[in-house]
């Protein structure tokens, strides 16, 4: 595992989430299509960088996300997402968002480690659009299409 490839992808990934309309138009395909919205970053980042996958990569991908994903995101953030309007819960919510922010983090790890990263080149958002249309929760065109335009810039 390289440690720079992982703070590389981290840093992008926060700072493109950080846009507001990047992260209400992710978190909707979240809700409504069950996105992961990292796995959708993590293969937009490879496309930036002129990496396109196959198939057999994203397999490799899923299968390695997965269990960390089910096991350990989601059960974060179906709890915290539980104690919303529960002003009782509201240091715990923190503290369940910090634990999520922390799995997330571990969850770029398994991405990064799932694959070779190769040494970036230019990528396009036609490259970011072959990587995207590998996820099944993007299968809509005009939803991959908003999210390869997103991520692109």
């Amino acid at each position: 595992m390289s440690t720079d490839s992982v703070n590389e992808f981290w840093d992008w990934a926060v700072g493109r989430y950080e846009d507001r309309l990047v992260r209400d138009a992710l978190l909707e395909l979240q809700e409504t299509a069950g996105l992961t919205i990292l796995e959708a970053m993590f293969l937009a980042w490879l496309g930036r960088r002129g990496q396109v996958i196959s198939g057999s990569e994203q397999r490799r991908i899923r299968e390695a996300i997965t269990p960390w994903v089910e096991g350990v995101v989601l059960p974060l953030r179906q709890q915290r997402q539980a104690w919303t309007d529960k002003k009782s819960m509201m240091i715990n919510r923190r503290y369940l968002l910090g634990l999520e922010l922390e799995a997330e983090r571990a969850l770029a790890h398994l991405l990064i480690n799932s694959l070779t990263i190769l040494d970036a080149e230019t990528g396009s958002p036609s490259d970011i659009d072959q990587n995207l249309v590998l996820i099944p929760e993007l299968a809509d065109a005009a939803s991959r299409a908003g999210v390869t335009d997103m991520l692109a810039r």
